[in-house]
């Protein structure tokens, strides 16, 4: 299947898609704009049939992939592979570093901002992507998508409760590296998180990353 994983997908199809899930567009709709590109169809079939899910039924249909996905996990699915376009070089384990940050950041949202943890993922996601594209072409992407300024600021915004977020978000990751690897480690603030709840989601971001990237 490595062959599908090389296909190049359309990102203009990618961007109408996530408006469309954004958007709330009926899921014939949906099937309709992931049917324009046949590779992002192929991806999305592989994806999941892929032991990710353990469906005991192939599933043929894009409708029916759709459907069972659900809205939100598709959305969080091209976000990844609109994430892997926009990076020059990306590999496998480049990819699962940048998923283990959007699901940190996640469960990070989830204890301390939890109406904006699915944001909290994309920031994560697009994070790394501004040291290969400028500000104004992610702007100008996150509008064709259709996202919540709340990304955009999350991003670019120091003074947004996102941007905090990723930031206190990498200095647990590293902390956690840390201590993996008996290092000395110290993290003055925990923003309230006990260590047990940090240690947590660093395991759990770890774990969700690998299980991830092993199905795309």
């Amino acid at each position: 299947m490595a062959e599908v994983e090389r296909l190049k997908l359309k990102r203009e199809v990618m961007l109408k898609l996530i408006k469309a899930l954004i958007d709330g567009e009926e899921l014939e709709k949906v099937s309709e704009i992931v049917s324009m590109d046949p590779n992002l169809s192929l991806r999305l079939l592989k994806f999941i049939n892929s032991p990710y899910f353990g469906l005991r039924k192939e599933i043929t249909s894009i409708v029916q992939a759709v459907a069972y996905l659900g809205y939100q996990n598709l959305k969080d699915y091209i976000f990844v592979l609109l994430t892997s376009s926009l990076l020059k070089s990306a590999d496998k384990d480049e990819i699962a570093k940048i998923l283990k940050q959007a699901f940190a950041m996640r469960y990070v949202a989830e204890k301390l901002i939890p109406a904006h943890a699915d944001e909290a993922f994309m920031v994560g996601l697009l994070d790394p992507v501004l040291k290969e594209v400028d500000e104004a072409e992610i702007k100008k992407i996150l509008q064709k998508a259709g996202v919540s300024d709340n990304i955009v600021m999350g991003l670019l915004d120091e003074d947004s409760s996102l941007y905090r977020i990723k930031e206190f978000t990498k200095k647990i990751l590293s902390f956690c590296e840390k201590v993996s690897r008996n290092e000395q480690a110290d993290l003055k603030d925990t923003e309230g998180l006990s260590f047990s709840e940090i240690d947590e989601i660093c395991k759990r971001a770890e774990k969700d990353a690998k299980a991830l990237v092993s199905a795309l």
